[in-house]
């Protein structure tokens, strides 16, 4: 089985606690088997240089009994000067959750896409922000050349 793509996740939270890491949403991804995390590791900031990292056993048994279920494979990959370089411009007071995952989905597409004699050429994420810029300049020129009164239909 191919390896789908892997992916970087970095969620800031205001306050010292991981209350907002969305436990039950990773979990039904990762029950789907849309998804597998690789590694995550987190982060509180109390101060402007001095950020604590946290492996997920080192969590405080509530914040670790709703992320640790959804933890198949911890391997290291996050190293703690990484955390450092992501929390860098973070206010003190804040936490963080820094994952890797990998799109298990994506890998059984491209061996379906094998299997049927093709080969999957390209496969890249537009950033959201960017993604978000055209729908809303596609929105304006549309307002621009809607007629006061009428909608669009749609």
């Amino acid at each position: 089985m191919s390896l789908g793509p892997v992916e970087l996740l970095v969620l800031k939270y205001r306050g010292d606690r991981f209350t907002g890491v969305p436990a039950e949403s990773i979990r039904q991804l990762v029950d789907r088997d849309m998804i597998r995390i690789i590694d995550v590791v987190f982060a509180k900031k109390t101060g402007d240089n001095d950020v604590r990292v946290l492996e997920l056993e080192e969590l405080e048994d509530d914040e670790s009994a709703r992320i640790g279920p959804v933890v198949s494979d911890i391997n290291g990959l996050i190293k703690p000067e990484d955390v450092m370089t992501l929390t860098a411009g973070w206010e003190p007071g804040t936490s963080g959750a820094v994952m890797i995952f990998e799109n298990t989905w994506a890998g059984r597409f491209a061996d379906d896409v094998a299997a049927g004699g093709g080969e999957v050429v390209l496969a890249e994420r537009i950033p959201r922000a960017v993604v978000e810029e055209v729908m809303r300049g596609r929105q304006e020129q549309e307002d621009e050349t809607t007629p006061a009164g009428q909608g669009t239909g749609g």
